[in-house]
């Protein structure tokens, strides 16, 4: 190399390292030069020295021209020269890792960024985000793991120290709450969860009584309401008061129910077959059928008596009426003489 000029030296800004690939993501180490370029410059400098410089001189003796000889004439004098070298002897490129780290959530951060090796970073996410909120489904999003390089990591505050390339992706489940709600307008409908929200899938349990004493007059002679079925708009669901079923979707529930009245029915056709039967004896007993089963029975003396002075009575009686009836024919007045009319 010539070291009487100056040189500039080129490497590879980057270089590309070892790759992999998780969940069909590839992410990849590289190797960065900050200075990959040298400029090797050339230095000059100028050094002065003095010296001895001697000549070789032809002598002739004045006084005898024919004698001549050779001498040395010697002198002092000041030289300078140059001197050019390089200004380093040897250069060390540097390269520098690095790690490609991308990070995947959803409900969280997103990073596609290159990480110096030995760095670290941290992992975080909410453990769970509502995604719907109405008033017959709810949903959210529940934090379930770290996917880290193909490894599941369930701490939702991951640290990762960086000394390889990274995949990470947080992985969630998806949790829907349905309600249930059951009505009814009799008794007292009940669901075993009190807030009537259930996850899918999961089982609900409805119930109500079997049957109830109906209101009223009805009531009181021991009529009955009877549990028919359990409704929903698309049908009768269940014919048993206490109804258990998977919940897939929101659910309106009403109990439907039918009236018993065959113990008043009873009650009031045995009354009316009481007074029937008392009206009846009544009319009977009015028109002395009763009465003449009871001649039959032997009077006592006090009685013997008692109905001979009321015969001898109704004789009296009877001799009394046709003498009232021949004064009544003597006092009645002749018929008035008929008026003539002349023309």
């Amino acid at each position: 190399m010539d070291s009487s000029k100056a040189h500039t030296f080129q490497v590879d800004a980057e270089i590309k390292g070892e790759c992999s690939s998780y969940e069909s993501r590839e992410v990849c180490s590289k190797h960065k030069c900050p200075n990959s370029v040298w400029n090797l410059d050339v230095v000059s400098t100028q050094n002065c020295q003095t010296v001895p410089v001697c000549y070789d001189v032809w002598y002739c003796d004045p006084w005898d021209p024919t004698w001549c000889w050779w001498d040395y004439y010697c002198t002092y004098e000041q030289q300078c020269w140059t001197n050019t070298e390089l200004t380093e002897k040897g250069h060390t490129f540097e390269y520098l890792t690095e790690h490609q780290v991308v990070v995947s959530d959803i409900h969280g951060q997103n990073v596609d960024d290159w990480i110096r090796d030995g760095g670290s970073i941290t992992l975080s996410t909410e453990q769970s985000v509502v995604t719907r909120d109405e008033s017959n489904v709810k949903e959210k999003d529940v934090f379930q793991a770290w996917m880290v390089n193909g490894a599941r990591m369930e701490s939702r505050n991951l640290p990762l120290k960086i000394d390889k390339p990274y995949f990470a992706r947080a992985e969630y489940a998806t949790e829907t709450q349905l309600r249930v709600k059951a009505s009814s307008d009799y008794g007292n409908p009940t669901i075993d969860n009190a807030d009537g929200w259930y996850l899918k899938g999961h089982e609900a349990t409805v119930s109500i009584e079997k049957e109830l004493p109906a209101d009223g007059f009805m009531g009181a002679l021991g009529g009955r309401r009877i549990f028919v079925a359990w409704r929903s708009p698309q049908g009768i669901e269940s014919k048993d008061p206490t109804f258990t079923f998977a919940v897939q979707e929101p659910t309106t529930l009403r109990a439907e129910w039918r009236a018993d009245d065959s113990m008043p029915i009873t009650i009031l056709s045995a009354l009316g077959i009481i007074i029937i039967a008392a009206l009846a004896v009544f009319v009977l007993y009015s028109r002395g059928v009763f009465r003449s089963k009871a001649a039959k029975v032997e009077p006592t003396e006090l009685e013997k008596a008692k109905a001979e002075i009321e015969r001898l009575k109704q004789e009296q009686e009877e001799m009394k009426r046709p003498a009232k009836r021949r004064l009544a024919r003597k006092k009645k007045p002749p018929p008035p003489a008929a008026e003539t009319t002349s023309t």
